[in-house]
């Protein structure tokens, strides 16, 4: 295999929290890694035939390695097949689905009798993946289709609202049932103690007059772009005291208007401009928590992490601020705010197309869910083209360079649209989950040409896939929201 994709193997326990990737190349293409966890899984971004460029798991059939060697194509294979047998157990499978189990069975057979063995092994994985996915989406859609959801909220980041009379504001109001403001520091409180909200009035009044439910986003943020400058250079306890007086203050400017936030946004060490030690990450998120709770004891706090895989933990590196001597993965930093009794109340999760399958997102769902929390995807977006100039504040992120990934043969407005509606069903199957957000609605788009619309607002073909989705996952709902 190429050196690029023997570079991105890596170790994980069976909860997808990874080693840091310590590893050797030998000549012959073996690559010897440093292992902590066992049982352990393995990972490696891979190009598939007839699927694209992915990140790839190899697990042992569920039970994860002990020894010392894995032949990782051929375990994946194992995996994925096992995946989709799994949940096609109590289906009958689409001719799809079928045709593409029966491929990954016959191409291992005639890898194993040496027939092209290399080739005919990587055909297996990709249908196998394939295969995989199929089988859960088809049954999720069988038990959401015969269960719509009644408590599933759809929503969307709605940043750039002019007036009634914008496409814009009603092709959102057709779709959504959930949006999302914005309070980033850096536009609401641009001088300490002087605060603007002149832009969320304007869209909240809209808002309200749709029976849209409003969500504030967020009350603290560590990216650099997002804060206003008399914030840095504080020691800790300041900077703190005025989290808390930032928090106060917008939840009593919008209670009773506002009952969603997002309290915490990216403190797993990976936006960190403040270079905060990882207990005072914990702190501060119990600060933010706290504060919305005093002010209003019925407010839903959440706490919202992004990159759920943590693969910048393998690679050892973060968006801003310093590298401690173990990275804090997001259900690392949960598992922490929960052992010092931090009260929140959701588990927020980002997805921008995270280069997986959906078999490997539905199972690091999974171990979210074991939080014991309700779970929002909070952001989420995948690329409706070749991936265009995204907007400033996220083109250079690693973040998103994490996540290239192409899934089902290349990225345009059909396999977008085709992303959309197999994530949400599978996500609306799950009842954990109470929200699904997209990010962003308008071109330019935070992942670039990931928005429902273009710049001239016309929508995509998401959008209208959306609208029809609707009507098979979501239960009619009268009254307000």
């Amino acid at each position: 295999m190429a050196r690029p994709i023997l570079e991105s193997v890596y170790a994980s326990d069976l909860e997808f929290e990874p080693d840091e990737r310590r590893q050797r190349i030998l000549p012959d293409g073996t690559v010897e890694l440093t292992v902590t966890h066992e049982p352990y899984m393995i990972h490696a971004k891979i190009y598939l035939p007839l699927y694209g460029n992915i990140w790839i798991m190899a697990d042992n059939e569920g039970l994860g390695y002990t020894g010392d060697f894995v032949d990782f194509v051929s375990e994946a294979c194992h995996t994925y097949i096992r995946e989709a047998e799994k949940h096609g157990e109590n289906i009958t499978l689409s001719p799809e689905a079928h045709s593409h189990l029966a491929a990954a069975k016959e191409f291992t057979h005639l890898a194993d009798r040496g027939k092209s063995t290399a080739e005919n092994r990587l055909y297996a994985l990709s249908h196998a993946v394939y295969a995989a996915e199929a089988a859960l989406f088809e049954a999720s859609c069988q038990r959401v289709y015969a269960n719509p959801r009644d408590n599933l909220l759809l929503g969307c980041n709605f940043f750039k609202y002019t007036s009634s009379d914008a496409r814009y504001a009603k092709f959102f109001a057709d779709a959504f049932d959930f949006a999302t403001l914005p309070f980033y520091p850096g536009r609401t409180v641009p001088e300490k103690g002087k605060y603007t909200y002149e832009y969320i009035d304007l869209a909240l009044e809209y808002l309200q007059s749709k029976n849209i439910k409003p969500k504030g986003h967020p009350i603290w943020f560590g990216h650099e772009s997002v804060n206003p400058k008399w914030l840095f250079g504080q020691p800790f306890e300041t900077l703190q005291k005025n989290a808390r007086e930032i928090a106060l203050h917008h939840v009593k400017a919008y209670k009773g208007r506002i009952k969603v936030w997002d309290a915490m946004n990216e403190a797993h060490d990976w936006a960190n401009c403040f270079t905060l030690t990882q207990p005072q990450l914990v702190e501060l998120t119990r600060t933010c928590c706290d504060a919305l709770h005093e002010v209003d004891s019925s407010a839903i706090a959440v706490v919202n992490v992004c990159l759920p895989f943590a693969e910048y933990v393998a690679g050892r590196y973060v968006c801003y601020g310093s590298l401690p001597e173990k990275l804090h993965s997001p259900l690392t930093y949960f598992r922490a705010i929960l052992d010092a009794g931090v009260q929140f109340d959701v588990t927020g999760i980002q997805l921008y197309f995270p280069a997986r399958d959906m078999v490997a997102v539905d199972r690091m769902l999974s171990v979210f869910a074991s939080l014991g929390k309700p779970v929002h995807i909070t952001e989420m977006g995948v690329n409706g083209d070749i991936r265009g100039h995204a907007s400033q504040s996220g083109s250079s992120w690693t973040q998103l360079s994490m996540s290239e990934g192409v899934w089902h043969g290349g990225w345009n407005e059909h396999t977008q649209a085709d992303w959309l509606e197999q994530f949400y069903t599978i996500a609306a199957a799950r009842p954990e989950i109470q929200a699904l957000t997209w990010w962003d609605f308008i071109e330019p788009s935070f992942s670039g040409n990931g928005a429902f619309l273009y710049e001239d607002e016309n929508p995509r073909e998401m959008y209208f896939r959306l609208l029809a989705l609707k009507d098979r996952i979501i239960k009619k709902r009268y009254g307000t929201v």
